[in-house]
């Protein structure tokens, strides 16, 4: 047992290096022309702002060690405890569905002001004063404060306010406030009443798919809790899963981790709706 400890306290080290490791590679983008995300940058920002899961992960990857002795188990319920949340719930997509419909109210309310005769750094600052819808309150109170007492250009500010968002959408909407700041033409209310109404449909289709996709995310739970089941088997019946604890075992093992890993990635592609490919940059991209 204490072989066994001491076997695991080092996988979890050297795992643990290495994630370490991932989040001290760090890019600046800001020179760079908008492009699609890299899997590797998501993998990246995702260790850096999840902390406290990488240490679970280890921490349950030494318990799964010590109880089995094996480390292909060891490994995989590392990546597990990453995954399995996301696969299990819809909570992006309806973060994202409450994200947009915070966006679709708030361009709205941009359109009344404009059309009351405000300008469009007094309507900006205004829609931060009161009902501020929550999904996007940070980001709205950030550029009022941008524009307020910094006094950073407005299109500089939407080009912030827009990263903050995170979001296609939220692109589109920045940048036709950008044309606004620039052009300074009549209309302008008219052009965000018709984002705001397409962002509602967006919503509405949204809302109908993820209804559908949630037989898929009940899918994946059954094939996670039929792994479940296995794990508790091989805790508590060790003479029937002895053969695993061989090399030619753990061989096996990783194969059949790797189908598993493979279907439970299938079912989350169906069962999740792609983000969508961000196109405005920052403000101190070139334009």
């Amino acid at each position: 047992m204490n072989n066994a400890l001491l076997a695991g306290l080092g996988s979890a080290m050297i795992l643990g290096g290495v994630i370490w490791t991932v989040m001290a590679l760090r890019t600046s983008a800001t020179d760079l022309p908008a492009r699609p995300p890299s899997r590797w940058i998501a993998v990246r920002k995702a260790v850096h702002t999840h902390h406290r899961m990488v240490a679970v992960s280890l921490a349950a990857a030494v318990v799964v060690w010590v109880l089995t002795g094996w480390p292909v188990a060891a490994v995989a319920t590392t990546a597990a405890v990453f995954v399995l949340p996301k696969v299990m719930t819809g909570r992006a997509a309806t973060d994202r569905i409450r994200k947009l419909e915070a966006l679709e109210q708030w361009t709205r309310r941009l359109a009344d002001l404009l059309i009351a005769g405000r300008a469009l750094e007094q309507a900006l600052e205004h829609s931060a004063t009161r009902n501020v819808p929550p999904a996007i309150a940070a980001p709205v109170t950030a550029l009022a404060r941008r524009l307020r007492v910094t006094r950073m250009s407005t299109e500089d500010a939407l080009r912030l306010f827009a990263d903050e968002v995170d979001d296609a959408v939220g692109d589109r909407i920045a940048a036709a406030l950008i044309l606004v700041a620039r052009r300074r033409g009549k209309g302008a209310s008219a052009v965000l009443q018709q984002l705001a109404e397409l962002v509602a449909k967006d919503v509405s289709d949204r809302r109908e798919v993820e209804a559908a996709r949630a037989e898929h995310r009940t899918t994946a739970r059954w094939i996670i809790a039929i792994l479940a089941g296995f794990g508790a088997l091989a805790v508590a019946q060790k003479s029937y899963v002895a053969p695993f604890g061989t090399p030619l075992g753990q061989l096996v093992l990783a194969v059949v981790v790797l189908f598993y890993a493979v279907t439970l990635a299938w079912l989350h592609r169906l069962g999740h709706a792609a983000p969508g490919y961000r196109f405005l940059n920052g403000p101190g991209a070139k334009r």
